[in-house]
């Protein structure tokens, strides 16, 4: 009988200290998404490959769940999520204008660092998107507008 009622303690308190640790992921993810709410961001570097001058590819995040910009080219919008520190950006949509090839690799590059990214770091004026798949950065950004 003892053991059992060990059984049962160990997995109550396993059981509570999970509960706890994703309660307290939740709350990191829903503070960092509402620091971000009515910021935007301008791209410093994607994909280790810098930006074409005076080219702006922009991420701002709009309202909860939601994410716009400008590609270089193209603007954008899609959904965003945040879980346990993670980010996750889902199908965007965009505008098909046509543009010189620079601004469109850009673009290019900017989408799939956006598709790859699963975490994101934000220190002072700094975005940062990574993948946990290598930890590199896919890309970088600098605060343009005040929540």
């Amino acid at each position: 009988m003892r053991e059992k009622l060990n059984h049962v303690f160990t997995a109550l308190v396993v059981g509570t200290l999970a509960l706890t640790s994703a309660a307290t992921c939740m709350a990191q993810s829903n503070a960092l998404e509402n620091d971000l709410i009515g910021s935007v961001w301008l791209a410093e570097d994607i994909g280790g490959r810098g930006v074409v001058d005076g080219a702006r590819s922009t991420l701002e995040f709009v309202e909860a769940g939601r994410v716009a910009g400008a590609g270089a080219c193209n603007r954008y919008m899609g959904p965003v999520s945040f879980d346990g520190g993670g980010v996750t950006f889902g199908n965007l949509a965009s505008t098909m204008m046509a543009c010189p090839d620079a601004l469109m690799d850009q673009e290019r590059r900017l989408f799939d660092a956006l598709a790859r990214a699963d975490r994101l770091e934000l220190a002072d004026d700094g975005l940062t998107l990574l993948a946990f798949s290598d930890g590199e950065p896919v890309a970088r950004f600098s605060r343009i507008v005040e929540k």
